[in-house]
């Protein structure tokens, strides 16, 4: 593995419960571009600095030296952060209960979206709220997901003037 300050040292997720890292490279302290790393990382570790020995779930991506024409251009690399909120309710009637969860979403240009979802808990079921949370949150982020594909189904009707149908 090589690397120059500048490239990106992505590390890949294990498994499905965390997400890839990604860090830009600020220091190259291996000989010829080689580990060890100073990386800057981004996203959720945004702002902290590490010392890395990237192992075989690591590589590196390098800049683009040439655009999309092959002109030598830049290539340009934008991030952007998406907070989604989360608001949970329980309303509880005897040994039944029901657990309300509301998702919101305000993007860049303004545009606020809310998903709604609803989980039961029956009289027999056992009382474990987190059930009851996991279900209404990803019920309420389907409902969020379906709306954002809807407003990119027509942003790109609007930019495009052909109607694209969201699957």
């Amino acid at each position: 593995m090589r690397a120059d300050v500048g490239d990106r040292l992505v590390v890949e997720s294990p498994n499905a419960d965390t997400h890839r890292r990604t860090g830009v490279v600020t220091e190259v302290r291996g000989r010829q571009g080689e580990p060890p790393y100073q990386v800057h990382w981004l996203g959720t570790d945004e702002g902290r600095d590490a010392l890395v020995y990237p192992g075989p779930d690591a590589h590196i991506e390098h800049p683009s030296a040439t655009g999309a024409g092959g002109e030598g251009a830049d290539a340009m690399q934008t991030m952007k952060r998406w907070n989604v909120d989360v608001v949970l309710a329980e309303e509880s009637e005897g040994d039944a209960a029901r657990t309300w969860a509301e998702v919101g979403l305000v993007a860049d240009d303004g545009t606020a979206l809310r998903g709604h979802g609803m989980a039961r808990k029956h009289p027999s079921d056992l009382d474990v709220p987190e059930i009851g949370e996991e279900l209404a949150v990803s019920r309420a982020l389907s409902d969020l997901s379906r709306q954002l594909r809807q407003v990119a189904a027509e942003d790109i009707n609007d930019n495009t003037g052909s109607p694209w149908r969201p699957t």
